[in-house]
């Protein structure tokens, strides 16, 4: 944007045409980042609403803002991952992995929700038996002959439930950490 800093500072001042503009230039771009996504054009375009809705209902801080276009992504990103978390049922990273909340910088607080949205997403879409092994073993800290006697199946199943969904969460993780490269990418050439 040709004098960032003078739009923003209208748009704080709440300038309702330079919010126009504003939407009228990013919201193919929003929209589309979204859908990326959810896979679903009208929840891509409600999702690329509510990113406006919140850049107006915050108009005042955009005097603070240096970048508009990290502003943008980043606030587009938490959107998106608010509306899967709220499509998930049961989260239990905050169970499994408290260390992960422990963060000192907007960046690390960042990574660490990032990471926390992967892995509810992997072991919810794990099988009801193996879900169940992983958090009895990475939640509740059980053994695995405790798991077993507790599910009623042998040792060695346990092992093997244990080790396909620490595989399923290490593929996971190497994929996002690609997709993130990737994703960063292609919103700097969009």
């Amino acid at each position: 944007m040709e004098n960032e800093s003078e739009i923003l500072k209208s748009l704080a001042s709440g300038d309702q045409q330079v919010f126009s503009q504003l939407f009228r230039r990013y919201y193919l771009k929003v929209r589309s980042f979204c859908y990326g996504f959810v896979k679903d054009s009208d929840e891509a375009d409600d999702l690329a609403q509510t990113v406006f809705i919140k850049i107006w209902d915050k108009h005042e801080i955009f005097s603070c803002v240096r970048n508009f276009d990290a502003y943008l992504y980043t606030l587009t990103k938490y959107t998106i991952f608010n509306y899967i978390r709220s499509q998930d049922s049961g989260s239990i990273v905050h169970e499994a992995f408290p260390d992960i909340l422990d963060t000192d910088t907007p960046y690390e607080e960042l990574l660490a929700s990032d990471l926390k949205l992967l892995i509810d997403m992997v072991v919810d879409s794990m099988s009801p038996q193996r879900r169940m092994v992983y958090v009895l073993s990475r939640v509740r800290g059980l053994s695995n002959d405790e798991i077993a006697v507790r599910l009623g199946i042998h040792k060695k199943t346990v092992e093997n439930h244990l080790n396909m969904a620490l595989k399923e969460l290490k593929n996971a993780v190497s994929t996002a950490i690609i997709t993130y490269f990737m994703l960063m990418n292609w919103w700097k050439g969009l």
